[in-house]
């Protein structure tokens, strides 16, 4: 007698290993989801301490005292920092624990035609709205951090200039008048930092041509810092819509920024390259690798690349040491939904 199952024993023992397969894909997806929401809600309860944290130092003037000499700003920051880094390890979570419920509703599947899952990117609206409020956060960190290098560390000095006036006015007239005139210089830099933060900060115009506003920004940037700006971006006005435009903007400004404070470039050129707008910096370039495994982000190009995200884009960067670095900015699909995300941000 032969030892072989029959075709029915073999029929059993296949369904069983496709049941089993099944059910351990499913209940690997039911714990990754809990250990999400776990994950999740410590998140959120540190998000609210970091916000009672900013204000407290906001109540305290906060923004005008030295980094060294503020322990409760420098337990902001760190605290910012941090929050950044869970963030991620968050959005990985939550694309595993739906890829694995994807995974399972493939294996349950008893049509041949359906294709297989696609690993792809959490656009829950939980998701969505963590990463709203964080890119609000981390453009109010970088924000603090300009104003606090740029008009707080002017008026420190200002105020060093005027006890010293206090000092030498009555006794030596000719380096009284001296002082004066550096501290008029001083505060004209301050006035107009000030004055390039209200730009920045003045929300875009509903009906904002990016064709008209991106060479002013650049103009006043070139005025303001020396480097030069070249500008090529023919069509780009009708492949976004008002709100996709307003975020575009803010990415340019931010990259220009980051151009000041970083790369020690001359030249900056933005450009259209078919549905991608590029904006490249003759400066030294960072190793990309490096930045990726700090513990700590970046939240200038976090900020750049959410917004890149929220109105349904995509943002690349390519940089080495000593060869500049480009922003690559996939522009949305003509037509594609976009995101209220620059409403809600401009009324905060």
């Amino acid at each position: 007698m032969s030892n072989e199952p029959t075709d029915g024993t073999a029929q059993q023992s296949f369904d069983r290993i496709g049941t089993d397969a099944a059910d351990s894909v499913r209940g690997d997806a039911r714990r990754m989801n809990q250990l999400a929401e776990q994950f999740r809600a410590q998140y959120r309860r540190d998000l609210d301490d970091w916000m009672q944290l900013r204000a407290r130092l906001d109540r305290r003037g906060g923004s005008l005292r030295p980094v060294g000499s503020d322990m409760l700003r420098a337990q902001y920051e760190q605290r910012g920092r941090e929050l950044a880094s869970l963030q991620g390890r968050l959005k990985r979570i939550d694309v595993v624990a739906r890829q694995l419920e994807a995974l399972w509703s493939y294996l349950e599947s008893a049509d041949a035609s359906l294709e297989e899952p696609l690993m792809s990117a959490d656009d829950s609206p939980d998701a969505t709205n963590l990463r709203v409020v964080q890119a609000q956060e981390g453009e109010r960190q970088r924000m603090a951090e300009d104003i606090h290098d740029g008009p707080a560390q002017v008026l420190t000095n200002a105020l060093f200039q005027v006890e010293y006036l206090d000092r030498v006015l009555e006794s030596d007239t000719r380096a009284a008048q001296a002082e004066l005139s550096f501290l008029r210089d001083i505060l004209r830099g301050g006035l107009d930092q000030v004055r390039g933060f209200i730009t920045d900060l003045r929300p875009p115009a509903a009906d904002v041509r990016l064709a008209d506003a991106i060479p002013e920004r650049a103009q006043q940037f070139q005025a303001r810092h020396g480097i030069a700006v070249d500008i090529d971006i023919d069509g780009i006005d009708e492949r976004l819509n008002p709100p996709a435009r307003a975020s575009v903007l803010r990415i340019v400004q931010e990259s220009l920024q980051n151009v000041r404070k970083h790369a020690a470039a001359s030249e900056v050129a933005i450009t259209m390259d078919g549905d991608t707008m590029v904006i490249a910096d003759n400066g030294r370039g960072f190793d990309l690798l490096r930045l990726a495994s700090r513990s700590t982000s970046n939240f200038g190009l976090q900020f750049m690349r959410e917004r890149a995200e929220l109105m349904g884009g995509q943002l690349q960067i390519e940089s080495r040491q000593g060869e500049g670095t480009r922003i690559l900015v996939r522009l949305p699909a003509l037509g594609q939904k976009h995101t209220k995300e620059e409403t809600d941000g401009s009324r905060d």
